[in-house]
């Protein structure tokens, strides 16, 4: 019973119409392709942005990624004119996209969204402007 079932299951999907094929002229790029170029698009902005992240931080004793309508970071960068700090800092508003990319990858490294964002000799400084003050009082 079940060897002979087997051999006529086999036979009947051997016997059924197959099903029909595209044209192989016209390729076919389905979602699945579409999905993964995009990916591998946004994979790039991402180490971009993470390589560009690296090369400031390390590249600078004190970076500050600001934004230029946030009152945090002006403190933040007065407090460090004030003690005559060299600093480099980025505006990461006026960049666009890249900025936003930039910002991922800070929010990524420090575990929050938030501006000032201050590195000192590559080490975040917790509490941005706040944790600053307290690191100069101390």
């Amino acid at each position: 019973m079940g060897a002979g079932e087997s051999k006529s299951a086999a036979a009947d999907v051997a016997a059924a119409p197959a099903a029909p094929s595209l044209s192989s002229s016209q390729p076919s790029v389905g979602p699945v392709e579409a999905v993964s170029a995009d990916e591998e698009a946004f994979k790039e902005e991402v180490r971009k942005a993470a390589g560009q992240f690296k090369n400031l931080v390390q590249g600078n004793k004190v970076m500050i990624f600001s934004a230029s309508y946030c009152s945090f970071c002006t403190v933040a960068k007065k407090t460090l004119d004030d003690f005559g700090t060299h600093y480099q800092s980025l505006d990461i508003d006026k960049m666009g996209r890249e900025g936003d990319m930039l910002m991922n990858v800070v929010s990524a490294v420090t575990g929050k969204r938030l501006v000032p964002a201050i590195f000192i000799c590559g080490q975040v400084v917790p509490g941005g402007s706040g944790g600053l003050k307290h690191l100069a009082n101390s």
